[in-house]
């Protein structure tokens, strides 16, 4: 297992602190138990965690719930900080045992597929700017998904799952494809509102 990128110890993965948090005590789950789970190894993973929902279930309001939580993790990894912060009003969002437990079971097979493809490899050097170069991108994502563009969900999430995967193990091909992710999607959203705008334009 790599080094993590923010404090050089072996990185604690989602998957695991979501066995953990399935088979604990009391009667629900909080956002902050599983921000505790993961230490101060958290950025990655939770990165993953909001925009798996984004990226592959469709579900309508999705972005709007996983924009915000999105665009803080991002900002945190902009301004350098070591370990993740999510405001009560986020971190105390809770759901109960026997759900979480039952969300645990169908998405922990995918969860593990992700954590999985990356790997040490083509790595372009230091954390300097990289992080924060991960963690502008991600915000400009996450500012995509926030806004309400036909089918402009799927390019932005799947970007940031990129990105968040080169920045949990240094891997230099999936920062690639997450640059490269997030500027189809760039590109794919200024068309649809460029559209938009052309077509309100001509109407009045």
């Amino acid at each position: 297992m790599t080094m993590d990128p923010a404090i050089g110890a072996a990185p604690l993965r989602l998957s695991d602190v979501l066995r953990k948090l399935e088979t604990g005590l009391g009667p629900r789950v909080a956002l902050g138990d599983l921000v505790s789970g993961l230490s101060d190894r958290g950025f990655a993973p939770l990165l993953v965690l909001f925009a798996v929902p984004n990226a592959f279930l469709y579900i309508p309001g999705t972005s709007a719930l996983t924009g915000v939580p999105l665009m803080l993790l991002a900002l945190q990894l902009v301004v350098g900080r070591r370990s993740v912060w999510l405001p009560r009003a986020l971190s105390d969002r809770s759901v109960e045992r026997d759900g979480f437990a039952r969300i645990v079971r169908h998405s922990l097979p995918w969860v593990e597929r992700i954590e999985g493809l990356a790997r040490p490899r083509l790595w372009p050097g230091g954390t300097s700017f990289i992080d924060p170069l991960i963690g502008l991108v991600c915000f400009v994502m996450a500012l995509l998904l926030f806004l309400p563009i036909p089918f402009g969900n799927a390019a932005p999430a799947l970007a940031i799952i990129a990105l968040s995967l080169a920045l949990s193990e240094r891997d230099g091909l999936w920062l690639i494809l997450g640059i490269l992710t997030a500027t189809f999607a760039v590109v794919f959203g200024a068309a649809i509102i460029g559209g938009g705008a052309l077509a309100l334009t001509r109407i009045f």
